[in-house]
C-alpha cells in the first residue's frame, strides 16, 4: 500500500495511475456482458467474485471513516438485482452511489487540505472587483486559520457563558469582583473560572442555567469624572505629514512594549480595529490600529493576541481620552478577544449626532475636516493575510491616522455650539432635532453638548460581549430563522418551511462545531433554494448549490437524509389536521401566499405547536356559540351555526398562527422515522 506519509506526491500519483487502470479495465467490458456469462460458467463464477470484492472494499471504506459519518453499508443484493433481462439497478443503488460521491468529496477536501496545509505561510493576494462598486475583495488564497493556534481556544458552544480574560484591574475604583454573582455560580462552569482567577464565590452549588458576568469596569465608566481637555477651548492640531509621522507595526512581545511606553506619555489616542468574521463563527480581531499626536502603530493581535490585555494599562485610565468612530463593535470585539475596555471613550458617531451633521460616517469627517478621500478598496479585505501588503497596512493606518484632528475640530464645534445656545429655546431654532438629541428644550449650559456626547460615549463602552444563543423553536436572535425569514418574505408551505427550520439548525450547529459563519458553511440564497426544492437526493442537492461551499459537499448524503425525515414528519402532521371532521378539501393541499412572522407583542399569547393537531376541535369550541346574538334562536336548521366548527374556519385560524415544525409525540410515535443522526465534524483545517 502507498505510504502518503512519506512521500505525498509520489503516493497520490501511484494512486490516481491504480484508478485510472481499473477504469479503463472496466470500460473494455463487453455492453453484453450478461450474455457472456450464461456461455460460460467459469466467467460468470470469477465475476461474481470480483462483484463481491468490490462492494467488500467499499464497505471497508464505509466503515473506516470517521464516528457518527452515518454512511450506511448496503449490501450486494440490494444494490444490484439480477432479473430475467439481467442486472439491473436495486433499491438501494442510489445510496451506494450516493455514498461512494460523498467518501470521493471527501478524499479530494483532505488532499487540497494537505496541499494547502504545506502551502500555509505562503499566501498569495487575490483581489476581486465588485461590479458596479469601487470596491475591491482581497483575499488569499493559501491561509493557515490562524484560530486553531490561540492559546485560550475557541468556545462556540451557547451554553456557556463568556468569562472575563482580564487576570488584573488597572485604575481600579472597585475591586475586580465588584458585583460578581457569589453563591449561585459555586461548583459551576462560570464558578470554577472565577476561582481559576483568584477570585473565590464561597456557597452552595447551583446547576442550571448561565450567569453572564457584569461588565468589570462598570463603576469606573458610569462614576466617571471626565477629562478637563474635554471641555477647553483648543486649536485644532493637525497631523504631521503622512511620510513624515513615524510608523511601527508591531509583532513582537518587545515592539509591544516599547508602544506601551509611548502610548502612556500621551493623553489622547486614536484607536480602531480591522475584524474578520467569515472564516469563524463568533470572529476575531485581526489587526488593532492606534495613533499619537506623534506616531501610528500597526499591532498584530494575531501574533500577540495572548499580550493584548496590557492595553488596559491605557484604554482604562479615565483622563486618558479614546478616541473612537462608531465603536458599538469595537468596543465588544476587544473585550472578547483581549480583554481589553475602555474607561473614558468618545465616539465622533455620537458627536456628528448631536452636532446634526448631514452624514455620520468617518468618510464624510475625513472629507470634511481633513479633506482626505477614503479608498475603499480594501474594505472587504482578508486581515488575515500574513505579511500584510503594503498598501492594506496604508488603508488600515489611515482610519486613525487623522482621527485626533478630527476629535479636535469636533470637541470645538461642540463647545462652541453649547456657548451660542445657552438660554435658548432650541425647539425655536433652525436644528430643533438638537434639543431632542440633548434632552432639554433649552440648553442650559455651554458644555451640554459634549455632556451629551460623553453619556452617550459611557453608554457604548459599558456594551458586554454575550455569546448568541440559538432560538430553535421561535427562531428570534440576530441568527434567528424568523429573522431571516422576515427579511427575505419567502413563501413556504407546512412541509417546506419544516425544512427550513432544520437546514438552518443544522447550518448553525455545523457552524458552531467547525468555527465557521454560518454564510460560509451555506449562504442564506442557497439556505432558501434547498428549502423550496426539497431535494431527494445528492445529485439534485449539489445542482442547487453552484458553487457547491465544501461542508455542503462534505455531508451531503447527511442533508438529504434531514430533509426526508423533515419532510415526512410534517407531512404525518399534516395528515393528522386533514382528519378534521367535514374537512372537504386537505390542509396539505394549502399553499399560503405568505406564512405569517409577524413580531408578537409583549401581552401576545403564543399557540402551542401541536395545536395543528385534531385538539384543534377542543381549542375552538368554546368559540363557536349555539344561540346567535342578534337572532337567537329562531333561525332555521339551514342557518344555524354549526355544532362544531368547519374545517374552513380551522384554515382561517391556522393561517394567522406562528407555524412551528415541532411534531407532536401523539402524531409522529408508531410511524415516523427516527431523527437522523447529525454528523459531529471533527475540527479541520479547511482552508
Amino acid at each position: 500500500m502507498a505510504d502518503f506519509t512519506s512521500d505525498f506526491e509520489g503516493s497520490l500519483a501511484g494512486a490516481f495511475a491504480a484508478l485510472v487502470r481499473a477504469t479503463k479495465a472496466a470500460g473494455r467490458l463487453p455492453e453484453d456482458i450478461g450474455f457472456h456469462r450464461t456461455l460460460d460458467e467459469d466467467v460468470d463464477v470469477r465475476l461474481m467474485g470480483v462483484s463481491d470484492r468490490v462492494m467488500q472494499m467499499a464497505q471497508q471504506l464505509q466503515s473506516g471513516g470517521r464516528a457518527g459519518d452515518g454512511i450506511e453499508a448496503v449490501a450486494v443484493d440490494d444494490v444490484a438485482l439480477q432479473g430475467s433481462e439481467g442486472w439491473a439497478a436495486g433499491p438501494a443503488f442510489r445510496k451506494a452511489v450516493d455514498s461512494v460521491d460523498t467518501l470521493l468529496e471527501r478524499i479530494d477536501a483532505g488532499l487540497e487540505g494537505g496541499r494547502r496545509a504545506a502551502a500555509a505561510g505562503q499566501g498569495a493576494v487575490v483581489s476581486t472587483t465588485v461590479r458596479g462598486a469601487a470596491v475591491r475583495m482581497v483575499h488569499a488564497t493559501n491561509v493557515a486559520r490562524p484560530q486553531l493556534e490561540f492559546a485560550d481556544g475557541v468556545d462556540n458552544s451557547p451554553d456557556t457563558a463568556f468569562a472575563w480574560k482580564i487576570r488584573t484591574k488597572p485604575h481600579a475604583r472597585v475591586a475586580l469582583d465588584y458585583g460578581l454573582p457569589g453563591r449561585e455560580v459555586a461548583d459551576t462552569v462560570l464558578g470554577r473560572h472565577l476561582q481559576g482567577q483568584g477570585i473565590s464565590r464561597p456557597g452552595s452549588p447551583r446547576t442550571g442555567g448561565v450567569a453572564e458576568l457584569p461588565h468589570p469596569y462598570e463603576y469606573e465608566i458610569t462614576h466617571l469624572e471626565p477629562a478637563a481637555q474635554l471641555f477647553e477651548a483648543r486649536t485644532a492640531q493637525k497631523p504631521e505629514s503622512w511620510d513624515n509621522t513615524p510608523f511601527e507595526f508591531v509583532d513582537t512581545a518587545v515592539r509591544l512594549q516599547e508602544m506601551m511606553k509611548h502610548l502612556q506619555t500621551a493623553d489622547v489616542i486614536a484607536v480602531d480595529l480591522e475584524h474578520h468574521d467569515y472564516r469563524s463563527y463568533q470572529g476575531f480581531t485581526c489587526l488593532v490600529q492606534i495613533s499619537t499626536r506623534q506616531r501610528d502603530y500597526v499591532v498584530d493581535a494575531l501574533a500577540l493576541r495572548a499580550d493584548l490585555w496590557q492595553l488596559n494599562e491605557v484604554t482604562a485610565d479615565p483622563q486618558r481620552v479614546k478616541v473612537l468612530h462608531g465603536a458599538e463593535s469595537d468596543v465588544v470585539w476587544l473585550q472578547r478577544d483581549f480583554g481589553v475596555y475602555l474607561v473614558g471613550l468618545l465616539d465622533t458617531y455620537h458627536a456628528t449626532k448631536v452636532l446634526n451633521m448631514a452624514h455620520h460616517s468617518l468618510a464624510h469627517l475625513l472629507r470634511t475636516y481633513s479633506g482626505v478621500d477614503v479608498d475603499k478598496k480594501y474594505q472587504l479585505a482578508d486581515w488575515r493575510l500574513r505579511p500584510v501588503p503594503a498598501e492594506m497596512l496604508d488603508y488600515a493606518r489611515g482610519d486613525t491616522h487623522y482621527l485626533l484632528h478630527i476629535f479636535d475640530c469636533l470637541r470645538a464645534e461642540l463647545l462652541k455650539r453649547g456657548t451660542q445656545l445657552v438660554g435658548c429655546n432650541v425647539g425655536a431654532l433652525d436644528s430643533p432635532h438638537f434639543g431632542q438629541l440633548c434632552g432639554m428644550d433649552v440648553v442650559r449650559t455651554a458644555t451640554q453638548p459634549m455632556d451629551e456626547v460623553l453619556r452617550r460615549s459611557s453608554q457604548t463602552a459599558l456594551r458586554r460581549y454575550v455569546k448568541e444563543p440559538y432560538d430553535a423553536d421561535a427562531g428570534e436572535g440576530n441568527g434567528g430563522w424568523a429573522r431571516l425569514l422576515r427579511k427575505w418574505r419567502h413563501p413556504f408551505t407546512p412541509r417546506h418551511l419544516a425544512v427550513f427550520r432544520a437546514l438552518h439548525r443544522w447550518r448553525d450547529m455545523c457552524a458552531r462545531e467547525e468555527d465557521e459563519s454560518p454564510r460560509y458553511v451555506l449562504p442564506n440564497h442557497m439556505l432558501f433554494a434547498i428549502a423550496s426544492k426539497a431535494p431527494r437526493d445528492v445529485a439534485a442537492l449539489l445542482a442547487l448549490c453552484q458553487p457547491t461551499p465544501p461542508l455542503v459537499r462534505l455531508h451531503a448524503v447527511d442533508i438529504v437524509a434531514l430533509i426526508a425525515h423533515e419532510w415526512l414528519v410534517a407531512d404525518l402532521r399534516l395528515r393528522d389536521a386533514d382528519t378534521l371532521p367535514g374537512n372537504t378539501r386537505p390542509l396539505s393541499d394549502v399553499r399560503p401566499v405568505h406564512i405569517r412572522f409577524d413580531e408578537p407583542s409583549s401581552d401576545t399569547l403564543r399557540v402551542a405547536d401541536d395545536v395543528l393537531s385534531v385538539g384543534l376541535l377542543d381549542a375552538v369550541k368554546p368559540l363557536v356559540s349555539q344561540v346567535s346574538g342578534l337572532f337567537g334562536t329562531g333561525l332555521s336548521a339551514v342557518h344555524d351555526s354549526p355544532a362544531t366548527p368547519t374545517a374552513e374556519l380551522a384554515r382561517d385560524i391556522r393561517s394567522n398562527l406562528v407555524l412551528s415544525v415541532a411534531v407532536p409525540t401523539t402524531v409522529v410515535a408508531t410511524t415516523a422515522s427516527p431523527e437522523p443522526e447529525f454528523i459531529k465534524p471533527s475540527r479541520r483545517n479547511i482552508v
